[in-house]
């Protein structure tokens, strides 16, 4: 097996949710010393490393994250018929793993093979899972480089993602009166009624082509013969559309609001986890540059948009111009969750092909 697969069966093979990334870290750490770099770790537990230029161009950072959505069974990451899943019924991790490996490995190939190149930047971000915390919690000004790329796309390779989400989380609590539910029904005032409503009146699931909705969790009451008093739900709304995410938002808030008043509740509301959404164009110099290095290596050039968040989201907004990338993945999140071998060596490919493509300069629109 190749040096890129074998480096992502060990890391596959611990279990890193978010944040208990520790051994995915050291792994990384250990990798990028034998190369004879010198990374660090940044207050929030990011790992950074340098690259100095040697030659004339456009400076790249890379970037992935360490930490996976919790298993839920073993992690036995096994080859099969030239692609790896894992045969303990849980997810794989190649979300975001495999990318950690296809850029580690693209770096390692860039040193070996003495690639001229005008400075590079890798940074393995923790709890990307739970809300973009480690990017947003690294200090973007020490980065250079102006162009990042990120491979947090499922699918397979040769996508490229041209804009992400607006994303707005909600927490909304009811409060009502408890009471007897058999003997004084009509004294109390059922905060799980109040909830029930506003979910029922609420647009879920794709209210349109650029914009989505979710109810994921909902708590209250305490016992089945007493009318509860407290009930929250958690929520949110996306679009690619900032106009359309505020008024989608606008008319949740309201929906609630309404059954409130129908129930005789008291509502209480928090706008949460929120992230700004991106879109590019083709004739960026970005884009142009992903384009180029990935029909050097033969795939055929796909552009997409994200119905997800990922670290892109939060560079971009910073003022830096990052692009996401499938790395081959297929089934994120899932049982079914694998990557081909031969997909998993192509990303490292890539990542030198980036590397070449912005020295030689982006090619002209």
């Amino acid at each position: 097996m190749s040096e890129a697969v074998d480096l992502f069966l060990e890391l596959a093979a611990l279990p890193t949710p978010s944040g208990e990334e520790r051994a995915a870290a050291d792994v990384v750490l250990r990798f990028l010393r034998d190369l004879g770099l010198e990374p660090d770790e940044d207050g929030f537990g990011n790992v950074y490393a340098r690259l100095e230029p040697i030659a004339e161009g456009t400076p790249l950072f890379f970037c992935a994250h360490l930490d996976t959505v919790p298993p839920s069974g073993e992690l036995r990451p096994v080859v099969e018929d030239g692609v790896i899943r894992n045969a303990g019924g849980t997810i794989l991790g190649g979300d975001n793993k495999a990318a950690v490996v296809q850029m580690l490995e693209g770096v390692r190939r860039a040193l070996v093979e003495n690639v001229p190149h005008a400075g590079i930047e890798l940074l393995f971000t923790r709890q990307e899972e739970i809300g973009l915390l480690g990017a947003a919690a690294f200090d973007h000004t020490r980065l250079q480089a102006r162009l990042g790329f990120v491979y947090d796309q499922e699918g397979s390779i040769g996508e490229v993602i041209l804009g992400a989400p607006f994303a707005q989380g909600l927490e909304i609590t009811f409060h009502g009166q408890a009471a007897h539910a058999g003997m004084a029904p009509e004294e109390g005032r059922s905060a799980i009624q109040a909830a029930a409503k506003a979910i029922a009146d609420l647009r879920l699931g794709r209210v349109d082509e650029e914009t989505t909705a979710n109810v994921g969790v909902i708590r209250g009451g305490t016992a089945g013969n007493i009318v509860p008093d407290s009930c929250s739900f958690l929520a949110e709304a996306r679009s690619q559309d900032e106009r359309k995410l505020g008024d989608l938002v606008q008319e949740m808030l309201d929906a609630c609001a309404f059954a409130a008043s129908e129930t005789e509740c008291e509502l209480q509301s928090e706008l949460r986890k929120t992230y700004r959404g991106y879109r590019f164009a083709k004739s960026d110099d970005v884009v142009r540059l992903a384009a180029a290095a990935l029909g050097r290596c033969g795939h055929e050039v796909r552009y997409a948009l994200s119905g997800g968040a990922a670290d892109t989201n939060v560079f971009n907004e910073r003022g830096l111009r990052c692009v996401n990338l499938t790395s081959g993945v297929h089934d994120f999140h899932s049982p079914h969750e694998r990557i081909a071998v031969a997909d998993l060596e192509a990303m490292v490919d890539v990542t030198v092909a980036l590397v070449e493509c912005a020295r030689d300069g982006v090619p002209v629109a």
